[in-house]
């Protein structure tokens, strides 16, 4: 049986391509030839058709001649300066004035935009959608938008997609009916067919906040579902990236069972076949159909978000929820519209795909199936393969294109999505119309011969991996971190004692800690340390690095990594505790623990390294080994914004090459460092080899950087606190016989360039996370935003409308994206700051915030100078200030006006201009075209210098060095004239 409709869907492939060949001369490209050469040189050439792609993804955002011609020159000069051929031959330009040259190459990418786009706007739409209503092809009309950052866009996206259904829906009521495009085998389709974007309708949807998003989101389609039963129109849902579509099928489900929509048919949803889990989706849309009693329709999609899907899950070391192979993919397209067409009397199938193997097989199975002709629909993208569509058509089929209407610039992302699906190795028009494949090839069953790929990324032997982030999409995950929440609430207040050799010890003097998110509930109750308690810890932590340093490497990284498997396991627990303790909102404890996890791993992996001697020189008669020891007594005094990583980090650094340490946590943060305190005697460090010690800064924090025993402090803090340790760490006390080594972490001033070619999307979102996440406390946080004179208006409104449409609110509320500040003295601080700025600068936004803990607004100040106070003092909070630069220069030289050198970012789509900055900013990390917070151990080793700090950089390769004396030891083994063969 399989073996016959196997012959049958080649026999039907192979009658498709034979009506194709009989068309005139069949190209995948349209006539137009500058198109056709730009696309034979990106399928030659995968550099140029990288560049290719980012310069038109660029062009819409340059206005000026001499720019166009600058990208061109920056993205295609090969030797000597001189462009592809392809460009003038494509334009037949020669040797045109360069701007009349950049003038055309613009004008000629518009028009490749315009083949794939209906139109900018209904208007322009309308007479393409009639034109190939004539041709008997109908249409799905999608609204190309730029990614939804505000409220403000999002009602805007609403706006224009009721104007265009209305308008469509109007006009339609003219049109004379075609038989076989506006009705099916039951009767009359809506003439109306359009698409619509989930993610467009709300700027802040969150995995975390599942139900309230749900919620909102249902809020807001229901309009619009409305106006489409109202009009009669076909309403569809797009699916778009995967960390959204499990949202987008309860969303779709809830939404057309409620009893207003449940009797009607025309709704519709996509199912991508290249996900993992389609098949598993179908049929529990299948079931659902079922229960429903009313059918509703599948769009069934290859998908086209491949490339961006298999990054991000590497990227986050999450399973890859594609199939890699393309065969997989079409497989499972197969077998997924085979179950649709089995239950077509639940669920009305749509196919949507290029591949005439696939389009045979859905004939073939509806044939054996006897289902007739009419209740079968393809679905292709307009602008694409119209032989393949001319044919289908002359075959009786009803065709439907996916015709995108909207701006260039939005346009251009969808552009690029198209071309490199023409463009792609395994994509089947490019195996036709330019690799010419053999029909076999081109029609053979994807099922043959193919062996399954895993979802699990095999890990390279020798590689550190990040310990992987939540993923808030995952409804146990969301579960067990409410649990969390709630169990970590009835334990409040959590006594918190001093931890010295081994032993737990209660003061009379209490500190209490409140949840700066409700300043009425008491987190810890923290016995803090005297100045006695101080030097019995130092005492103790003398006395146990006489046998700590003398316990292997390899035993001391194999304690650090069980403390990293502790870690993992009480995740949720240390997450609820910093969302309790610092008002850290639910992602950004997740990342502090992760981090926390990767530090331990990633210096246990290290010193294993750099324990084995290294050998020097190499001469005969002579053994020379560089080898590392430990340092003495490391005083640690930690943070609170980062409460377990940077604690954590510099406390298993230290342990690790052998010191011992007496640790002082920041008052903020005292409940989290006893979790890591604890959790240190769980995985089995001896007594007093690390001390607990919470306290006053000014008291026991002053002792232990002093005391005669410390050999090494180790601090991460304020610039005035960093410069006071590292005055008084150059005092030599009586009894002290070394110098101390301080590795010193300050603050930064963090500017971002926003550069006049800027992707305005990506970074108007990673400005607002890099200075709002976490409400600015992060030493790495943008505090500057420096923006080029040509697009400071555009920036910086989207800007503020993005911050406005945040929601500030408790950490415990997963809806939250920005949280309160760590206590009332920051508060305050925040507050007169920018009440002092309100009296001297123009204030561009400042929030509302709730008023039952210590909320600072996030606010936003523009057309600040350069040299202001507000754009030079470190603020560590939620206070932006936005300066415009004339060009890019300006801009450099006000980057580096500051003491500090810490974070910094670029958004730009200039080669020149990126190459430049990474050599000009002075900053210890520099992001080019991402968000400034964030940095990953391994990946992105973090520190700065100037005023930033002092020593090298945590979660890097020198990082472990400074805790340990570099020692080298030579033996002469040359004995009577005698040397042994191998030293």
């Amino acid at each position: 049986m399989n073996n016959d409709i196997q012959s049958q869907i080649v026999t039907r492939g192979e009658e498709i391509m034979k009506r194709m060949e009989s068309q005139s001369k069949a190209s995948i490209f349209s006539k137009d030839f500058w198109y056709g050469s730009i696309m034979e040189w990106s399928m030659k050439n995968d550099k140029f058709k990288t560049n290719m792609f980012r310069f038109v993804d660029v062009l819409p955002s340059i206005n000026s001649g001499d720019e166009v011609s600058r990208h061109l020159k920056e993205y295609f000069s090969e030797d000597g300066g001189a462009l592809p051929p392809v460009f003038n031959v494509g334009l037949g330009l020669g040797s045109l004035a360069p701007g009349l040259m950049a003038s055309a190459i613009k004008k000629n990418v518009v028009g490749m935009a315009k083949m794939f786009i209906t139109g900018e706007n209904p208007d322009e739409a309308l007479p393409v959608l009639k034109k190939a209503r004539k041709n008997k092809m109908t249409f799905t009309v999608d609204i190309l938008g730029e990614a939804i950052l505000s409220e403000k866009e999002a009602q805007e996206y609403t706006n224009k997609y009721v104007e265009l259904v209305t308008w469509l829906a109007k006009d339609a009521e003219k049109w004379d009916e075609v038989p076989q495009i506006d009705r099916d085998h039951e009767g009359a389709l809506p003439k109306v067919n359009a698409s619509v974007k989930m993610t467009a309708l709300y700027s802040q949807i969150k995995d975390m906040a599942w139900d309230e998003s749900k919620k909102i989101l249902k809020d807001r389609m229901r309009p619009l579902f409305r106006l489409g039963m109202e009009k009669g129109v076909f309403i569809n849902l797009d699916m778009e990236q995967y960390s959204v579509k499990h949202l987008t099928l309860e969303v779709f489900t809830e939404l057309i069972n409620e009893p207003e929509f449940k009797n009607y048919k025309f709704f519709g949803i996509v199912i991508q076949a290249y996900l993992r889990d389609s098949f598993e989706d179908v049929k529990a849309l299948t079931e659902f159909a079922q229960k429903r009693g009313t059918p509703f329709w599948v769009r069934l999609v290859k998908g086209a978000y491949w490339d961006y899907e298999t990054i991000e899950a590497e990227q986050r070391g999450w399973p890859v929820p594609v199939y890699t192979k393309k065969a997989e993919s079409d497989a499972n397209y197969e077998m997924c519209a085979k179950y649709l067409l089995e239950n077509i009397k639940h669920i009305r199938p749509a196919f949507a795909s290029h591949n005439v193997r696939t389009l045979a097989a859905c004939m073939v199975y509806a044939e054996k199936l006897n289902i007739p002709k009419e209740a079968l629909e393809f679905q292709m993208l307009y602008g694409m393969a119209e032989p393949i569509k001319k044919t289908l058509v002359d075959m009786g089929y009803r065709m439907r294109e996916y015709a995108p209407v909207g701006e260039l610039i939005p346009g251009m992302a969808y552009l690029v999505r198209r071309l490199l699906e023409n463009t792609s190795n395994e994509s089947w028009l490019r195996g036709k119309f330019a690799d010419n494949k053999s029909v076999a090839e081109l029609l053979k069953d994807p099922a043959q011969g193919l062996t399954p790929t895993s979802p699990v990324i095999p890990k390279k032997p020798g590689r550190f991996y990040n310990e992987p982030l939540l993923d808030f999409a995952v409804k146990a995950d969301r579960e067990k971190m409410l649990k969390a929440l709630s169990d970590f609430k009835a334990s409040m207040p959590v006594n918190v004692p001093l931890h010295i050799n081994g032993k737990e010890i209660s003061t009379s003097n209490i500190f209490e800690r409140v949840n700066p998110s409700h300043a009425d509930q008491v987190v810890g109750k923290i016995n803090m340390g005297s100045v006695d308690h101080a030097e019995q810890a130092m005492q103790a932590a003398q006395t146990a690095f006489k046998t700590w340093k003398t316990v292997p490497a390899a035993k001391r990284a194999d304690m650090v990594d069980k403390l990293a498997d502790i870690m993992t396991r009480d995740k949720f627990k240390l997450i609820a505790t910093q969302v309790l303790e610092v008002g850290k909102p639910w992602a950004e404890a997740d990342g502090d623990i992760g981090e926390a996890i990767d530090f331990c791993r990633y210096y246990a992996r290290h010193m294993r390294e750099l324990a084995s001697p290294l050998r020097q020189g190499a001469l005969p008669g002579e053994l020379s080994q560089y080898i590392y020891k430990s340092r003495g007594v490391t005083a640690v005094i930690a943070p609170w914004n980062f409460p377990l990583a940077i604690l954590a980090g510099m406390v298993t650094a230290a342990a690790v090459t052998g010191n011992t340490v007496v640790m002082k946590p920041a008052e903020q943060s005292s409940v989290v460092a006893w979790g890591l305190m604890k959790m240190i005697v769980e995985a089995g460090f001896p007594a007093g080899v690390i001390n607990f010690l919470p306290g006053y800064g000014e008291e026991v924090g002053e002792y232990i950087v002093n005391h005669k025993f410390t050999t090494t402090i180790a601090f991460t803090g304020s610039k005035a606190v960093g410069l006071h340790i590292l005055n008084k760490a150059s005092l030599v006390q009586p009894g002290q016989t070394h110098v101390k080594r301080c590795i010193i972490e300050m603050g930064g001033k963090n500017a971002v360039i926003i550069d006049n070619d800027a992707d305005l999307d990506e970074a108007v979102d990673g400005v607002l996370y890099s200075s709002f996440g976490f409400s600015g406390q992060k030493c790495s946080a943008a505090s500057r935003v420096i923006v080029l004179d040509e697009v400071y208006d555009r920036f910086t409104d989207r800007l503020v409308e993005a911050a406005k449409s945040i929601e500030i609110g408790s950490a415990e509320n997963p809806k939250a994206y920005m949280g309160p500040v760590v206590d009332k003295e920051a508060y305050e601080r925040i507050l007169g700051t920018i009440a002092e700025g309100e009296k001297n600068h123009k204030l561009l936004f400042k929030a509302n915030v709730p008023s039952n803990g210590y909320y600072a607004p996030a606010t936003i100040f523009g057309n600040v100078p350069g040299d202001a106070k507000l754009a030079q003092q470190e603020i560590f909070g939620p206070v932006v200030a936005v300066i415009r630069a004339k060009n890019l220069d300006h801009a450099l030289e006000i980057a580096n006006s500051t003491e500090y050198a810490l974070t910094g970012g670029l958004f730009s789509r200039s080669p020149a201009n990126i190459a430049r900055v990474k050599e000009e900013f002075e900053v210890g990390n520099l992001y080019v075209n991402r968000g400034i917070t964030g940095a990953m151990v391994d990946r992105h080793p973090f520190g700065g210098f100037k005023m930033s700090g002092v020593g090298s950089k945590t979660g890097g390769i020198d990082y472990l060095k400074q805790y340990m004396e570099p020692i080298c030891v030579t033996e002469n083994t040359l004995r009577r004239g005698f040397a042994p063969l191998e030293e």
